[in-house]
């Protein structure tokens, strides 16, 4: 299938974990999580976009995060020494990244400051998901986390989200699973309606991902060409601007449009394709 052609080619995200003895105890996820932060570029962004196959699918994997501050690099609060910006869970420190399905719920983490920011965020389509409804506070997840980790869960979906007043949160234990897109930044006090992108806008970034991709990626090759010029006095072999692998990744993009375009454009997938994705925590995980 296409879906495993394409994820042979970004699957170091897995990769980067530290080889333990003995299993994942608390202090050993900790010092791992000191040097994992998620990504954060329009080229990261768009990279990860155009590996989806439809619209919908990319929908499925889209969500969004608040903060009292600026959002850049994300990582579980547990890890950090000092939050300058508390937003979700409650405030405390906990083991993952909470993200909201609605937009609006993820703009109200803003703690108690005066500013926030809210920011898009894709998760990677090959993560490992799974849901467990029957916690209702990041923070309940430290009692697991161990097993979590050692089972290779990338995030779970806590709560019931078909509830009115959900907040469908989604926390995110592994952040090399997400891509942090551009953030929009807003006063809280004088805070309007922050509405979830619509169907169309969600197509309109997935057609257009592709094409973005490859300008994102010349304008990075050209920055770091200069940075080259002005350290080595030479330039940079043109060859390495448009290699293999982005081509493959731009080609693949445009297959999955050239077969959306052909069929409808409701396409069926899931939050992932693993087999624990989806499933009840007190039935996979022992």
């Amino acid at each position: 299938m296409r879906v495993h052609e394409i994820d042979k080619i970004d699957l170091e995200y897995r990769r980067k974990f530290t080889k333990v003895r003995g299993g994942w105890s608390k202090d050993k996820i900790k010092k791992e999580l000191r040097h994992l932060s998620s990504l954060n570029s329009p080229l990261f962004f768009n990279k990860e976009i155009a590996k989806f196959e439809s619209p919908d699918e990319l929908k499925k994997n889209l969500f969004y995060h608040g903060s009292g501050g600026g959002i850049g690099e994300l990582k579980p609060s547990i890890s950090l020494s000092y939050v300058p910006f508390p937003g979700g869970g409650y405030e405390q420190k906990y083991w993952g990244i909470s993200l909201s399905k609605d937009r609006e719920v993820a703009s109200s983490f803003t703690g108690n400051s005066h500013n926030g920011s809210v920011a898009p965020v894709v998760v990677r389509r090959d993560a490992v998901i799974i849901e467990m409804p029957n916690f209702t506070d990041a923070i309940e997840i430290e009692d697991i986390i161990e097993s979590l980790w050692d089972k290779g869960i990338d995030a779970v979906l806590i709560g019931n989200h078909d509830k009115h007043n959900s907040e469908k949160e989604i926390v995110i234990l592994n952040p090399k699973c997400i891509v942090v897109g551009k953030s929009t930044s807003f006063k809280v006090m004088d805070k309007e309606k922050t509405p979830s992108f619509t169907d169309e806008k969600i197509k309109e970034l997935w057609l257009e991902s592709g094409d973005t991709y490859k300008k994102e990626v010349f304008k990075s090759w050209e920055n770091g060409d200069e940075s080259f010029f002005r350290k080595y006095g030479k330039r940079k072999d043109p060859n390495t601007k448009w290699n293999s692998k982005n081509k493959r990744i731009k080609l693949y993009h445009e297959e999955s449009v050239a077969i959306y375009n052909r069929n409808s454009p409701s396409i069926p997938s899931t939050l992932g394709r693993e087999v624990d994705i989806h499933c009840n925590y007190n039935q996979k995980i022992t």
